[in-house]
């Protein structure tokens, strides 16, 4: 059975548990992949793609069209790299592309 605490719990502190349970990445990762993907992508591609959903370190990424889309499953292993360099080590093992 759960343990409860009347103490207060810092909000951010709860929803990265409740992120975790989840199978998703921490707030912070969240926030800074969705506010910096223009710097993490590129300029021109963040014009054409965005971030969807970055769980249990698959990174969903939906495209404008089927042209981006495809440009996107070449890039994988550098979209991979940069969200590393910008989110931390292993923060994104997988991309998938959805339109």
């Amino acid at each position: 059975m759960p343990t409860y605490s009347s103490a207060p719990t810092p909000l951010l502190s709860a929803l990265d548990n409740l992120a975790s349970t989840m199978g998703l990445t921490n707030v912070d990762s969240i926030n800074a992949l969705f506010v910096d993907w223009p710097e993490i992508v590129g300029e021109q591609l963040a014009q054409h793609c965005a971030p969807r959903s970055l769980r249990d370190q698959i990174l969903t990424i939906e495209a404008s069209d089927q042209q981006w889309a495809t440009e996107l499953k070449w890039m994988t292993s550098l979209l991979m790299e940069r969200c590393c360099a910008a989110l931390g080590p292993g923060a994104v093992t997988d991309v998938r592309i959805v339109r």
